[in-house]
Parts: structure tokens; C-alpha cells; sequence
């Protein structure tokens, strides 16, 4: 975490003809290989703006090509996942909400797996330590911030070595292949339907995985619960789960018990805000999922 005191993803409900003819022409190990390439592979430096600008107008984080393409093919994998259980199920007429069409639970939360950061700058690296404790890999923050390159400036977003979280969650296990989906200061409500759609399925798929929330948190704007809204906090939480089909998130906070973070104390260690909020905060950063 780091405090200054004072394309995005690509379609999910309708798939363009080449992202799926792509996935379908190209397997399922190769598809992982080339998500955990363009996640390793050079990308543009993200810089942060610090309070005097705020982040207002700024647009999304450009992504380099190989990532706005494999994440092109997860969003179109990921639609047909959805299709399938709508094939399978028989929800209720009264549905409104896809996720709740396609006969997905209106409910479900990835299992606890909170620490504190160990140090103030240690968002990234607790963050992923959560994460893949939640898919059965036992990671220390040390060594999640040797392998994130985390400095006393926090966790990247990006850099010249790629997209260090979902490189590192990709490293260290095989359970999914995360990408980064970059978002801008104003998400449309196309891109707040995406995440949603793309926080279901993933806490749904393969046993359920948990996705990387990248906060840009402007002074006096919208924050995480018990941030300090008088201050402007670029910070990684671990997003755990789901209510509402999607339109409430739950998520866990590293800040939570922090010994250096004096506001901690604040923060609770499980929380849940609208789908709406959380991306407005992500805004000018992203997720991984």
C-alpha cells in the first residue's frame, strides 16, 4: 500500500467472432502459456498521480497487446462456461440478473485466508500470499515481494517486466491463469457488468479462485471500508466472493492488524461494498482475474 497524505476488459456478454474463433483454434495448454507469457512480458510503466491532479480524466492503464488479446479469449472462455450452466439449469423466470439466469448461486464466498501486511508497503505481497493460500499454495509476503520486486513504493501495476501480480500468482500455481483487465478513472456500466461477470465466474470455475483488486482510492472520493477518505491510498486487496449475483463484493483487507499502518485498527478484515463502488475505486488501475 502507498498513501499520499491529502480497452479495459474486454466484452463479456458478447463475444466478438475473432477472440472466439482464437480460443477455439488454440488449446487449453497453449492458452495458459500464452496468459502466463504476456502477463511476464513488457508492459507500459503505470506512474501514480499524486493529489494535486487526483486521477480525474485520466483513462485506463495502457495494456500491451499480448494482454488485451489473451484476456479477449479468457472473456469469451469465461462466457461459455456461463452458457453451459445456463444449458444445464433451470433458474427461476423471475431472473433478471445473468449470472442468476445461467443458474449460478446468488451467494458465495472463497474460504477466509486474511494476514497483515507486514510491512506498510506490503499490500502486493500480502495480497498474493492470501490468494494463493486460497488455492493451496503456501507463499510468504518475503517471498512474494522478491518475486513481485515490490520497493518501499509499493507493488507495480505494471512495469518494463510485465504485470507483476498475475506473473507471480501464474508462477506459483496452476489453477488458473490470471490476466489484467485495466480500467478507467470513469468505468462504464458495461465494465462494472464485466467485473461482475467476471468475479462470478471465477469464484465459481475449477473449485473457485479468488481475483486482485488494485485501488486508486483519491481524497475524498469513494474508499475501502475504514480507509481514511481524507487521504489518496494506492493499495492491492484480495477479492474473495460475491453476493447479490454479483452486484454486492466481498473482499478481505491486508491492512486489517498491520503494525504500521496506524489507521488499522479501523479497517475490518472481511468486507463487502456494491460491485459498483468497488470498480469506481479500481479506476484508473484494474483486477486480475
Amino acid at each position: 500500500m502507498a498513501v499520499i497524505t491529502g480497452m479495459t476488459g474486454a466484452l463479456w456478454w458478447a463475444a466478438a467472432a475473432s477472440p472466439a474463433a482464437s480460443a477455439q483454434a488454440v488449446s487449453q495448454p497453449a492458452a495458459g502459456r500464452a496468459i502466463r507469457a504476456a502477463a511476464a512480458g513488457p508492459a507500459p510503466l503505470v506512474r501514480d498521480v499524486g493529489p494535486a491532479g487526483g486521477k480525474q480524466g485520466l483513462g485506463a492503464p495502457a495494456m500491451s497487446l499480448p494482454m488485451l488479446q489473451v484476456n479477449a479469449e479468457r472473456q469469451v472462455r469465461a462466457l461459455q462456461f456461463v452458457r453451459t450452466l445456463r444449458q444445464k439449469g433451470s433458474p427461476d423466470l423471475k431472473c433478471t440478473r445473468r449470472p442468476c439466469r445461467a443458474g449460478l448461486p446468488a451467494a458465495r464466498d472463497l474460504r477466509p485466508t486474511q494476514q497483515a501486511q507486514v510491512r506498510g508497503y506490503y499490500c502486493g505481497p500480502a495480497t498474493v500470499s492470501e490468494m494463493l493460500a486460497q488455492l493451496g499454495k503456501r507463499v510468504s509476503q518475503a517471498t512474494a515481494a522478491r518475486e513481485l520486486r515490490t520497493n518501499p513504493s509499493g507493488t507495480n501495476w505494471s512495469d518494463n517486466s510485465g504485470y507483476p501480480v498475475p506473473a507471480v500468482l501464474n508462477l506459483n500455481q496452476k489453477k488458473n491463469n490470471y490476466v489484467a483487465v485495466a480500467l478507467p478513472w470513469y468505468p462504464t456500466s458495461r465494465q462494472i457488468t464485466t467485473f461482475e461477470a467476471d468475479l462470478v465466474t471465477d469464484v465459481n470455475h475449477n473449485g473457485g479462485v479468488p481475483l486482485a483488486g488494485n485501488a486508486y482510492e483519491v481524497a475524498g472520493g469513494p474508499h475501502l471500508v475504514g480507509s481514511p477518505v481524507s487521504q489518496t491510498i494506492f493499495h492491492w486487496f484480495e477479492i474473495r466472493g460475491y453476493q447479490k449475483f454479483g452486484a454486492v463484493t466481498d473482499y478481505e483487507d491486508s491492512v486489517h492488524g498491520a503494525p504500521s499502518i496506524g489507521w488499522s485498527v479501523a479497517v475490518p478484515a472481511y468486507s463487502s461494498m456494491p460491485s459498483s463502488a468497488i470498480v469506481d475505486i479500481l479506476g484508473a488501475r484494474g483486477y486480475d482475474w
